[in-house]
């Protein structure tokens, strides 16, 4: 049974052209090569076209190089038949670079005034609120979390309803959170967004997107490394990247805390 793309490429050796050959035999013989590389990055590496590289990928059956790469690093991540220990250790590491990488951004990023700023406005809150959809739901717990951990009281919601509801209950004093960090998370953000503001409610947008319409909303807005749309395919996870960042935000409360002890 042909299921991954190294045994796709090796069943359809000897009818491919030339140059879909030359890619096949590539990746065949250097499977880590495709971690996180644009088309272009491997085609000049290895001196092959992209076109032969394309051509390759949707005669094995894929949609395109998205595709087919996603499906190369998740058969060498899962340890497939014909991936051996030193490509999966490769592959591992190659993956804990990637991360490594956008976790040192995100740090070397801060903004540590508006670090500050947002830890003070944390503390201060009369009541917090923090909205998230869908995957971003889980960032939004963990803050949540983190803040009762420290002893600051807050209530989180996926709900629209619910938001809206908050929305015309919160105002001066109070602290809402919204975390979409590509905006297609709820539709009703921007109105209910801008009603919280309209109340006197201070809100703050964590995101991704530096084009999100959702930041003319929000009273304050973090922009945060977008680690799946610079890795095409969405092989890596957004997530971590907003972990690290709310450990940051959560790290400089408590220093606060223990400054006014």
């Amino acid at each position: 049974m042909v299921d991954g793309p190294i045994e796709r490429m090796r069943a359809h050796l000897g009818s491919f052209t030339p140059a879909e050959e030359a890619a096949a035999r590539y990746f065949i013989d250097h499977p880590s090569s495709v971690v996180n590389k644009t088309i272009a990055a491997v085609a000049r590496e290895a001196g092959l076209t992209s076109t032969g590289i394309m051509r390759m990928c949707q005669r094995i059956g894929y949609s395109g190089y998205a595709e087919f790469r996603f499906c190369m690093n998740r058969q060498r991540l899962s340890h497939g038949a014909d991936t051996d220990e030193r490509d999966a250790l490769s592959a591992a590491s190659n993956l804990a670079e990637a991360y490594a990488a956008y976790l040192r951004k995100t740090v070397d990023g801060l903004d540590h005034e508006q670090l500050s700023r947002l830890a003070r406005l944390i503390l201060g809150a009369r009541r917090i609120s923090i909205w998230g959809a869908n995957r971003t739901y889980e960032s939004v717990k963990q803050l949540s979390l983190r803040l009762f951990r420290i002893g600051i009281f807050n209530q989180t919601t996926s709900d629209e309803q619910v938001m809206d509801d908050i929305s015309t209950i919160l105002g001066p004093g109070d602290l809402c959170i919204v975390m979409s960090m590509n905006g297609r998370g709820s539709k009703s953000y921007g109105s209910l967004m801008s009603s919280l503001v309209e109340r006197g409610c201070d809100v703050l947008l964590i995101t991704m997107n530096p084009k999100i319409g959702l930041i003319r909303h929000a009273t304050e807005s973090v922009i945060l490394p977008w680690i799946s749309n610079d890795y095409a395919g969405g092989f890596l996870e957004d997530q971590i990247v907003v972990f690290m960042y709310v450990e940051s935000l959560l790290n400089e409360i408590a220093n606060l805390v223990d400054e006014e002890r």
